[in-house]
């Protein structure tokens, strides 16, 4: 009870520090630059523009002049799809103080709820673990420092409807909360389709309800093209300028490819896409073969969900940090678990510490060098859950099917004793 009690109190401690670096953090790297994009928008359709078109101006005025500030960071244009414009001119009918309170209130409930779910992945001897690491996490998506949740990026609450619902699923088999929130959430990002790997790698009767959240995820989005061309036809315009003049990739292994292939003058496609399919059909794989141990009993739902979690956002083939914000504690747990395979030791948490502190100082020190080391450590943190994994289900075989082999060959040996 004490060591619970004080490690609670150093909890409370860290959770004031990582408040206190806020309004530090601000000073260097001013919050809401996700939320000004947000705001240009709305500022263009107030007008009777096309926030597509003004968008893209602004950032090719950005590009022509790119010598004079070489090392300011460009600006982003609006690239969510033609159908969520009207929730912008709604929020456009709200006072300003009163949209950006509760943008903010909301986005916060987000990211603990967030917290809150991932959490729950912990097993009963990981309490004292996650009691100390859950504040450093907020602040280091996928385990690297990044001012992620300073940028007001929608993510965290698309994140936060997806995992509630979830977390419904899980605790009352009951999915069609965490289906509608996938729908939702792909009316703005529709890469966030691939999170239907979470109920179908969960639920036994999850074909079918997949598959339709899926086409009409799909069909929603194609569809914009014939009820809206024109607009259509811009968002896609300003989706390519995110790749082509920003070079916005993200961490995941095929925005990494995509990245080399651009700084060295060649067309990230088809071989991006290529390479995005192989490892996904290769993940896919990995995770239909662990969900059948889950669902057999092998596995439990706290060593199942943190190398779920990792999979399905590995899925995405645009990671961006907002998509690792929520992978924080699960990579946290699974990097823990595989470190004190051996026993919770000082070496172990000697070892921890050390290959998070180096990947944050290579992460932060080095130009450039966020993107890649995110991507190294997804990938590796994926497969060593995996492995672990594998090495939990094989030795979580039924007991009574270990009987039934043994009688099994009993049997045998009686058969062969007995005379002919």
């Amino acid at each position: 009870m004490f060591l619970t009690a004080k490690c609670r109190a150093i909890a409370v401690v860290f959770w004031l520090l990582a408040f206190v670096t806020i309004p530090i953090w601000n000073r260097t790297d001013p919050a809401g630059y996700d939320i000004a994009i947000y705001h240009n928008a709305i500022t263009s359709l107030r007008a009777g523009h096309d926030p597509y078109v003004d968008a893209m101006a602004r950032q090719e005025a950005f590009h022509q002049t790119l010598a004079q500030h070489p090392n300011a960071y460009p600006p982003c244009s609006y690239v969510y799809a033609p159908f969520t414009l009207p929730l912008l001119r709604l929020i456009d009918r709200l006072p300003p103080w009163l949209a950006c309170s509760l943008y903010w209130l909301v986005l916060i409930a987000g990211v603990f709820s967030v917290l809150w779910v991932t959490t729950r992945a912990r097993e009963q001897t990981e309490q004292t673990f996650i009691t100390l690491i859950a504040p450093l996490a907020v602040f280091c998506p996928g385990l690297l420092a990044h001012d992620t949740i300073l940028s007001g990026n929608i993510a965290f609450i698309l994140y936060a409807l997806v995992l509630l619902g979830a977390a419904y699923g899980w605790r009352r088999g009951i999915w069609r909360w965490c289906y509608i929130a996938i729908f939702i959430a792909s009316c703005f990002k529709p890469p966030l389709l691939t999170l239907l790997a979470i109920p179908l790698f969960s639920d036994r009767r999850s074909c079918l309800p997949v598959s339709i959240t899926a086409a009409l995820g799909l069909g929603v989005f194609a569809i914009q093209s014939r009820i809206m061309p024109a607009l259509f036809q811009h968002f896609m315009q300003a989706v390519q300028l995110q790749f082509v003049d920003n070079h916005d990739f993200g961490s995941s292994p095929a925005g990494i490819l995509s990245d080399l292939l651009v700084h060295y003058g060649r067309s990230y496609i088809p071989s991006s896409i290529v390479f995005y399919l192989l490892y996904a059909a290769m993940i896919g794989g990995l995770l239909f073969h662990l969900s059948r141990q889950y669902l057999s009993g092998r596995l439990t739902l706290q060593q199942w969900m943190p190398v779920l979690l990792i999979g399905s956002i590995l899925l995405n083939p645009r990671i961006m940090e907002y998509d690792a914000a929520p992978l924080a504690i699960p990579m946290a747990l699974v990097a823990w678990r595989f470190f004190t395979r051996s026993g919770v030791n000082v070496r172990a948490v000697i070892t921890y510490l050390s290959v998070f502190v180096l990947a944050n100082l290579i992460a932060v020190n080095l130009h450039d060098a966020w993107k890649p080391t995110e991507c190294l450590l997804l990938t590796t943190v994926f497969s060593t859950g995996v492995w672990s994994l594998l090495q939990q289900a094989e030795a979580a075989i039924p007991l009574a099917e270990r009987n039934r082999a043994d009688s099994l060959e009993d049997t045998d040996v009686e058969e062969d004793l007995v005379p002919a």
